[in-house]
């Protein structure tokens, strides 16, 4: 679900820094494990997300396709008008895309949203 950093890029950025030695700050092996916590919801929760953002997707642009290519094809009817940026489905689309990334970048806040 969450397009940057991938979780595999968040779990190779903490493997490179980590010191071998034990010796980073408190503060620093607190953003770290912070890191880490966020790759794996992102593991856990995200293939799930993505399915329900692509069916979403599916359903307003009435077209087949993976998440990334419905995403594009998404921006360009937005762009091109075919679907007005109030439109209600595309407003709840963005709605619940947002509750999901929040749930794996930031779980505790992501509830206080969820009607």
């Amino acid at each position: 679900m969450i397009t940057h950093p991938t979780a595999a890029e968040l779990v190779a950025g903490v493997a490179a820094w980590m010191p071998v030695d034990g010796s980073a700050p408190p503060f620093a092996m607190r953003v770290a494990r912070n890191a880490l916590e966020i790759a794996g919801r992102d593991l856990t929760l995200g293939p799930a997300a993505d399915a329900r953002a692509a069916a979403r997707m599916r359903e307003l642009l009435g077209q087949e396709g993976t998440r990334d290519e419905l995403d594009r094809a998404l921006v360009a009817a937005i762009r091109g008008g075919t679907i007005a940026p109030d439109e209600s489905a595309l407003v709840e689309h963005l709605r619940l895309c947002a509750l999901d990334t929040l749930a794996i970048d930031q779980p505790r806040y992501a509830h206080q949203l969820t009607p």
